[in-house]
């Protein structure tokens, strides 16, 4: 019994683990989907793919790619409440071009497409929002727009942004020594360590989380927390409180960065005694009843119903990428501030470079770590939650573009998909970029202005969407419409340009044949001063589109 405590809660805690070691060549995106599988099917599931959270390998590959939906038919939970308000629109503007765009890998080797990217990672759902609006959504695997998913140690950044909040409006002070707030930690390597250093994690701990080691730390901390019944003969900690009052001191505070998840769980203690709610009941308080949430959200917690401040958040890609546009908007979801701009500044800021470099994330060279974010430094500004597996919330404000991972990645630590995904985020933002200072045709759907000078039918959806491969789509007024084009240089062709056949009102129908008649005369297209496209023919005809 204590390997299988040990084992179910320590797969979630924190970076790559030779405990969760997989084959050199595990099965690739496709065949290790859930479905494919066959995990958990039928009632009850067969025995052979039946999964339960005492199985040592429950959160092991293949297995993790329907776990990771699925924590909370497996562990206790506690809500992250949405609150009563109606949920917040996520406004769609597809661009039919990114799954196109093109990145080499970090360390090389041949490039690579952002479509390729979705399966080498093994991602089970990915958004990309650009100036607030929904320009790329996919599912795979265990989920859909709907469904929950672990964030991982996203979970932690999540901690540090509400400790940062209460930095920011004078509640907690960064400079404290932790046991002045928690003077239960007095006796441990907190006592001394600031609030500061513990939310950038360069607090000196004699603790490891070296999972080949099988006397380090992470298994004591893994026992404290695992909700399952203690063996018989167990004299240690029983939570997440007792343990972290167990961890003695190594070094010198503030020396160098050392990623531990026990110091989000002591900031998650820091929000609690603050605040004098938990960190689940401050989230749900603070952010996610703000924001029009899809849904509610949740904690996996211990034997008390302690939050897992460290890792045990889930929700909907959705919400997540609402939860990454408000860090986005520094803080303001619609016309409300509902967290402090400041609390954001100071985490874009960075941390200590310096204490960051000792750590050795070589595929990181010039980043820190702020508020328990990881900040790249780049020249967008660009800022990151991480969590094992690949998840991610991806901020970048020279582009105004959140992009949100989840993912089940055989291999637990970042490292194994940082090559095909740091340089793909920052490919789609070069994108997005370019195509807001330079449109091309292709891309997002272009909502028609005016016909043959004529004008448009006012709120009618009359569109048109570009497609790779020279596929032509989008909305006659009435009907869908399809068709195919050629482009070269400022010439355009259109052919087999038609609709779908639905009848409506008198005035629709008409627009909808002008629109079909001067399609079939466009020889060439432009984009004017406004950014506005313009399609012209022959006769002098002319079709102008906007895109949102």
């Amino acid at each position: 019994m204590q390997k299988v405590i040990a084992a179910t809660i320590a797969a979630t805690l924190t970076f790559a683990s030779a405990a969760m070691a997989q084959d050199s060549k595990p099965l690739t995106a496709q065949e290790s989907n859930p479905d494919t599988m066959g995990w958990m099917q039928g009632f009850p599931p067969v025995a052979d793919k039946t999964i339960r959270f005492t199985d040592a390998d429950y959160f092991a590959f293949p297995k993790l790619r329907w776990t990771v939906c699925n924590f909370r038919e497996l562990m206790p939970s506690v809500s992250v409440r949405r609150g009563v308000e109606a949920v917040s629109a996520l406004p769609a503007d597809p661009d039919a071009g990114l799954d196109a765009v093109t990145f080499t890998p970090l360390g090389g080797g041949a490039d690579m497409t952002w479509n390729d990217a979705f399966d080498a990672n093994y991602t089970d759902g990915i958004m990309v929002l650009h100036k607030g609006r929904v320009v790329y959504e996919r599912y795979d695997g265990c989920l859909d727009e709907t469904t929950w998913h672990g964030a991982m140690s996203v979970t932690k950044s999540l901690t540090g942004l509400m400790a940062e909040v209460l930095v920011a409006e004078g509640k907690l002070d960064e400079t404290a020594p932790v046991a002045d707030i928690i003077p239960e930690l007095a006796d441990s390597a907190f006592g001394d360590a600031t609030v500061r250093e513990v939310l950038e994690m360069t607090t000196a701990l004699d603790y490891s989380e070296d999972y080949s080691d099988p006397d380090a730390e992470v298994w004591t901390y893994a026992q404290a927390g695992s909700p399952l019944p203690k063996p018989e003969g167990y004299d240690g900690p029983r939570s997440y409180f007792e343990y972290l009052q167990t961890v003695q001191k190594d070094g010198t505070h503030g020396d160098a960065f050392g990623y531990k998840t026990v110091n989000a769980d002591a900031a998650g203690w820091l929000v609690a005694r603050t605040t004098g709610v938990s960190v689940a009941d401050y989230l749900s308080n603070r952010i996610w009843s703000q924001i029009g949430a899809g849904r509610e959200a949740f904690y996996t917690v211990d034997s008390i119903g302690t939050p897992f401040a460290g890792g045990g958040f889930n929700a909907t890609l959705r919400d997540m990428a609402r939860f990454g546009q408000l860090v986005l908007n520094d803080g303001k979801w619609g016309d409300a501030q509902v967290i402090p701009s400041e609390a954001i500044a100071r985490i874009r800021e960075g941390g200590n470079t310096e204490a960051f470099a000792k750590a050795g994330y070589e595929l990181l060279p010039g980043w820190s770590y702020r508020g328990m974010w990881w900040v790249s430094h780049d020249d967008h500004g660009s800022f990151a939650a991480r969590g094992v597996h690949g998840q991610t919330v991806w901020v970048d404000p020279a582009a105004d573009m959140v992009i949100v991972r989840f993912a089940s990645n055989p291999v637990a630590g970042n490292a194994a998909s940082d090559p095909t995904s740091l340089p793909a985020y920052r490919a789609v933002a070069d994108y997005l970029m370019a195509q807001d200072a330079t449109p091309q045709l292709t891309g997002r759907e272009w909502i028609i202005e005016d016909i043959g000078g004529r004008g448009v039918i006012d709120n009618s959806p009359a569109s048109l969407l570009f497609l790779p491969k020279g596929r032509l789509a989008g909305n006659g007024t009435c009907n869908r419409l399809i068709g195919s084009f050629t482009q070269q240089d400022d010439t355009l062709t259109l052919r087999d340009t038609g609709t779908t056949s639905m009848m409506c009102a008198p005035a629709m129908m008409e627009q909808e044949a002008r629109l079909l008649e001067t399609l079939a005369s466009v020889e060439r297209f432009a984009f004017d001063d406004t950014g506005a496209l313009v399609l012209s023919g022959a006769e002098g005809a002319t079709i102008t589109a906007r895109r949102r």
